[in-house]
């Protein structure tokens, strides 16, 4: 019986022998869609041509570097990001609304607002 190892999610191992029959299933097909114009039709067992020479490789490359993909889509919307500079002098935590109304009702001299009640 085979032993089962946990696949780590954040580094998925590609298997290096189905992408490069991938990548070149996808060449030929795009070679072959260029230079042979039959390849460019529909054929009667297998279907449209263009679907299996190009299509189904490539959909099965983003498949098959899914997370790689994934990865570099989130950096580059990171990157993308407007950000704020923060200026060295303004980090301010905020205090809960509750604590605060209360530091404002021991103020001396402090009179509530007309209408409320305590």
């Amino acid at each position: 019986m085979p032993i089962l190892q946990p696949v780590d999610a954040r580094n998925p191992a590609v298997d290096p022998r189905l992408a490069r029959t991938l990548w070149q299933w996808l060449a030929l097909g795009v070679i072959a869609m260029l230079l042979v114009p039959a390849a460019r039709g529909p054929v009667y067992l297998l279907g449209n041509m263009p679907f299996w020479l190009v299509l189904a490789p490539g959909i099965a490359l983003v498949t098959l570097y899914r997370h790689a993909l994934a990865a570099a889509w989130r950096a580059r919307l990171v990157r993308a990001t407007p950000r704020r500079r923060r200026r060295f002098g303004a980090r301010r935590v905020s205090e809960p609304l509750f604590q605060k109304k209360r530091r404002e009702r021991a103020l001396p001299g402090h009179r509530p607002a007309s209408g409320a009640r305590f």
